[in-house]
């Protein structure tokens, strides 16, 4: 018995997770047989990750659309193919993309043109197309009438959506192995290369956190209020596509700047010293690849989740020239993965498809499993809560690993002290010019073994909101729907709002 008949045994059975792990054993084996796709995608919706099932349908669909298109196809690649297409739209519909699931039904019944098909009814096939416009028309005009105020809209979407948020994928053995002592040591020589010996990494807990354990930041001594606590660089920046800043650490650009010394390459930096470091790391990867359909897709998001992606293509360029899975860079390997039901509903479609065009950029075979849909997507996960957004109106970001440990407290005891921070602090307006380091100050004195927390609603509600306080509702819903955590704190608690 072959995996894809063990795990149709399987899925019969209602052992979907055993059926998942052997359709994906075929896959590795006969990457290009489209049966297992299709019938991974089914599996995938049955565990209620329709996330997943778009990809594999869509893989599916790709090795049996040419066939059908040509002309040069059998019976039974028909059936495959009205099987796959139905499989992906019902799993867009249960992500709450009800538009693109009647799109992709309407694509293909005009491809098949309504032949009869074993096991197909046109006539359910044209009602469930007209349900799914339907609710795609209501959707878009409740959110219409919902006004501007983005506090009642991400209310209002909450309520409407099916799709869960999302942490990681229960088959994921690098996050049950996450926080462990372990990790801890490894994640604390990490830290040790940009801090004294003021504070370490340890395990803590919050009340009501679904995680037993998280990381944190412990002072070793008594630190008093305005020493630096670290100075990290980030390990990779990203910026607005066509704008002119280094590609490695964002500094504008002057009339000397750097350009990559291969002919075929477009990207430039602001010296030699950025172009050497961009290289070890990730740009050999992406050397002279033409990034326009990536960037075409970044357009659409770039105020909100843009730069998550464009990180995301970075991290994967690093795995890339490492030649290992990208949940397997020691530098990120610690941080948590979040995305709340909310991000997904307003960007999960248009990451879906970036990770086809990455992997096409990158040259990555689609069945390279150190590269499987659910592992992008967990780095997604990693990189939105984690992403230092120092300007969300253009969405350039920096991804800090180490600052990333630092847990919330609306009443924190330590801040960022790279420029823009300060000036919100302050209260000051502020250009968006980058700064490649950022430090961590005590902003109060701090004991021994006591936790250090930094706010991280402070710049975003200054920016969105005209508030510096960090307390308000529209802070607390930001904590909620990027970090996945309800604040609890004495501020919060007391908080009239």
């Amino acid at each position: 018995m072959n995996y894809r008949e063990k795990g149709n045994k399987a899925f019969v059975n209602g052992e979907f997770e055993t059926a998942r792990q052997e359709y994906t054993k075929g896959i590795e084996v006969a990457p290009e047989d489209p049966r297992l796709w299709s019938n991974r995608a089914q599996t995938f919706i049955k565990l209620e990750y329709p996330e997943l099932a778009i990809a594999d349908a869509t893989n599916a669909l790709s090795f049996i659309e040419p066939k059908i298109i040509s002309g040069k196809y059998d019976d039974a690649d028909l059936i495959l193919f009205c099987k796959s297409g139905w499989r992906k739209a019902e799993a867009l519909a249960k992500s709450d993309e009800y538009g693109s699931a009647a799109i992709e039904l309407e694509r293909l019944s005009q491809i098949v043109n309504r032949r009869p098909v074993a096991g197909v009814d046109w006539n359910s096939w044209e009602r469930e197309k007209d349900r799914y416009s339907k609710k795609h028309f209501q959707d878009i005009m409740f959110l219409k009438n919902m006004g501007s105020d983005r506090y009642t809209l991400v209310e209002q979407v909450r309520k409407m959506c099916k799709f869960p948020s999302r942490g990681a994928y229960p088959w994921d053995i690098r996050n049950q192995e996450r926080c462990t002592e372990e990790s801890l040591a490894s994640v604390q020589k990490l830290l040790e290369k940009i801090s004294g010996k003021s504070i370490k990494v340890a395990l803590v807990s919050f009340p009501d956190a679904s995680q037993e354990r998280e990381f944190g930041i412990v002072a070793t001594r008594d630190i008093k209020k305005g020493t630096i606590l670290l100075d990290e660089k980030p390990l990779i920046s990203v910026h607005t596509p066509g704008q002119q800043q280094c590609d490695f650490c964002n500094k504008p650009i002057s009339s000397k700047k750097f350009s990559c010394p291969k002919s075929n390459c477009s990207e430039f930096f602001c010296n030699r010293d950025c172009f050497e470091k961009a290289w070890e790391l990730y740009h050999r990867a992406i050397c002279g690849k033409n990034l326009n359909s990536l960037y075409e897709i970044v357009k659409k998001e770039y105020k909100s989740s843009g730069s998550s992606l464009l990180l995301v293509l970075k991290i994967f360029a690093i795995a890339k020239q490492r030649d290992i899975c990208p949940l397997d860079i020691e530098e990120i390997k610690h941080l948590f993965p979040f995305q709340h039901s909310t991000a997904w509903f307003q960007h999960g479609p248009i990451a879906i498809n970036f990770y086809f065009e990455l992997m096409k950029l990158l040259e990555i075979p689609v069945f390279d499993l150190r590269y499987e849909p659910w592992i992008y997507l967990t780095i997604y996960r990693k990189i939105k809560p984690n992403c230092n957004l120092l300007n969300p109106m253009t969405g350039t970001g920096r991804l800090y690993p180490i600052i990333s440990l630092f847990n919330h407290h609306c009443d924190s005891n330590a801040n960022h002290t790279d420029d823009v921070s300060r000036e919100i602090q302050r209260g000051d307006p502020f250009m968006f010019d980058m700064n490649l380091s950022t430090q961590v100050e005590a902003i109060r004195n701090i004991k021994k073994g006591e936790q250090i927390f930094t706010n991280y609603t402070k710049g975003i509600d200054l920016i969105m909101f005209g508030n510096t306080s960090g307390s308000t509702k529209h802070a607390r819903q930001t904590l909620e729907t990027t970090y996945g955590f309800r604040c609890r704190c004495s501020v919060c608690e007391s908080s009239s709002n």
